[in-house]
């Protein structure tokens, strides 16, 4: 493969979504930024003397210990809407990325180009599995260093203005190994989701139009047509229903905050993510990305 064209092919993509890359992520940042400054605007001197006074207690008797778990917990509460809103654009992503371009027919201008379809998928896999998470997780990134960085002038006007010094806390913080240990997680969680984004890649291949249709109907009818086999034959449990339940679900133990149940918490979530990969959800991505490719290559010109 040509590193330029590949290159160019990501460039494509993004473009494509510029401004839902650029201005989704940015009004999130905003509106994680704009909450909790509100408060703090509206505080007069007696709530501050207040606030000062609970910080010099804490001075005196600072649990060192729970800092680090408290600081991830806290991270990871910015990054979570980032991640949501990031997952909606991911599913919209994919979900249109090989239909609009079969609409507009501008597909048969791209497979005119030396590029093969398979390169071109494999793109749009990455583009939708990892590069757009990682734009939402940089967006996060750049708040949490904004909230550290206004932490960090507070930090220093209380020390200078009311002796009050919380170093011992930053000391303890682990701040960069926190983001490292979020960061990690987006290889095993586009793993994890490969079986949906393929699913959605060849519904937008394959639909002529309305691809949100033929990416829910489907799945809707068999879980539909499941319940009504299971209610006629008095069975015990729903295996379709049950089994995308528990694929698609992570435990409520890793609520921020409840972390502190692993032996490790920075790699709980990881760890889980791991545990939700499956064999035969994989060969199922594979399956759907092969139909992907075919019907790329024998319904292009339809």
């Amino acid at each position: 493969m040509n590193s330029l064209q590949i290159a160019t092919g990501f460039r494509k993509e993004l473009w494509e979504f510029k401004k839902t890359l650029l201005w989704v992520p940015t009004l999130v940042a905003i509106i994680l930024l704009l909450v909790p400054l509100v408060p703090i605007l509206l505080t007069d001197n007696f709530q501050l003397n207040l606030v000062i006074n609970k910080l010099t207690v804490l001075q005196q008797n600072p649990p060192l210990r729970h800092t680090a778990l408290g600081v991830q917990s806290a991270i990871t509460s910015v990054f979570s809407p980032f991640i949501m809103a990031s997952l909606f654009v991911q599913l919209f992503y994919f979900i249109s990325c090989l239909f609009d371009e079969r609409r507009d027919q501008s597909v048969i201008f791209w497979r005119s180009l030396p590029v093969s379809d398979f390169q071109t998928l494999a793109i749009k896999l990455v583009t939708g599995a990892l590069i757009i998470p990682a734009i939402f997780m940089l967006a996060a990134t750049v708040v949490v260093g904004i909230i550290i960085g206004f932490l960090l002038l507070a930090s220093i006007a209380l020390s200078l203005n009311y002796d009050v010094a919380l170093w011992g806390y930053w000391a303890e913080a682990e701040i960069i190994l926190n983001l490292i240990s979020i960061w990690i997680n987006i290889f095993p969680y586009a793993l994890w989701l490969f079986p949906v984004y393929a699913w959605l890649m060849m519904t937008s291949m394959f639909a002529n139009r309305t691809p949100f249709l033929w990416a829910v109907l489907p799945i809707a009818m068999v879980l539909l047509i499941e319940s009504l086999v299971v209610a006629y034959l008095d069975l015990n449990r729903s295996f379709v229903a049950e089994a995308l339940i528990d694929y698609l679900q992570l435990s409520s133990d890793l609520v921020p905050g409840s972390l502190s149940s692993y032996d490790s918490p920075k790699t709980a979530l990881f760890s889980a993510l791991l545990g939700k990969l499956s064999i035969v959800a994989t060969l199922i991505g594979c399956v759907f990305m092969y139909l992907t490719y075919w019907l790329r290559i024998n319904r292009t010109a339809e």
